[in-house]
């Protein structure tokens, strides 16, 4: 049995990238994909996990009141196994194994950014899973989920507002959109810092993570890269060096610094950024 490679790091950190270059390096990522390259599978069951907790993919910090009440632990933890050795795992690994993927005969893992906040559970699945921990500036990572939740907003409130009239003798099933916690640039940063917070907790006491910087990868993707073949395993390669080289783009390494207004949020969150390793 080969012990999983998971992939955690916040929300717009550089995960996809490095889940891309973890399948061109021979790590079978899922036969379930999506654009973002995280698997399906996995997601639906992180999903439960938050469900469980009560917790929200915004609000990650209440996986900590599940992973602290054993007598619920235990029992996700169980199902989780039951859905992973079941033929519902073949969506993952595209193969009809007897234990599913607790049979997997080669290198494999999986990409999602809520493995970090979930990631003492699947550590009780398995103990020895290699971890990969991607971080990036914390205003890089703001502003990307503001831009994305501007543009959500402005699709969900069209929805929304196609159908007032028919809340004159109906009431609303769902609300417009759930949660607005990237809705600004400092609610954007708490969210960022919310979630650092958990994924430093939760491994300060594992041993062997391999934490990337997102700006290293752009800027020094050779050394980055070597360090990560290093930890998979896997002899240098300088053609797929070179392959991968160019899906970096450099111009996105601390790109706050190229926009005014951000330059000035970062200098007055400095000392949030501080906490985790950034300057402003």
């Amino acid at each position: 049995m080969e012990t999983p490679f998971v992939v955690i790091g916040m929300h717009r950190s550089g995960t996809s990238l490095v889940s891309r270059i973890l399948d061109k390096s021979g790590i079978m990522m899922g036969k379930d994909l999506q654009t973002d390259h995280e698997s399906k599978f996995f997601i639906q069951l992180n999903k439960w996990i938050y469900q469980n907790a009560g917790a929200d993919w915004a609000r990650p910090k209440a996986l900590e009141e599940l992973i602290d009440y054993a007598p619920a632990r235990k029992q996700v933890e169980e199902y989780l196994r039951i859905r992973i050795a079941s033929s519902s795992s073949k969506k993952f690994s595209g193969r009809n194994l007897k234990n599913g993927l607790f049979d997997m005969d080669s290198k494999w893992g999986w990409k999602d950014p809520r493995n970090g906040p979930s990631l003492p559970i699947w550590k009780d699945i398995w103990p020895e899973m290699k971890i990969i921990h991607v971080v990036r500036h914390g205003v890089d990572v703001a502003a990307s989920l503001h831009s994305r939740s501007l543009k959500n907003w402005t699709e969900d409130e069209g929805r929304f507002k196609k159908w007032t009239k028919m809340y004159k003798w109906r009431s609303s099933k769902s609300p417009i959109r759930k949660g607005q916690r990237a809705a600004t640039l400092t609610h954007a940063l708490e969210f960022w810092a919310e979630q650092m917070d958990v994924e430093k907790k939760v491994i300060q006491s594992y041993e062997n993570v391999l934490e990337i910087r997102y700006e290293d990868l752009l800027t020094s993707p050779a050394v980055v890269l070597k360090d990560i073949w290093n930890y998979i395993g896997k002899e240098t390669d300088e053609k797929l060096l070179r392959e991968i080289e160019t899906m970096v783009d450099y111009s996105r390494a601390f790109a706050y610094k190229q926009n005014e207004e951000l330059s000035v949020f970062a200098q007055e969150n400095k000392s949030i950024l501080e906490k985790f390793g950034y300057s402003a």
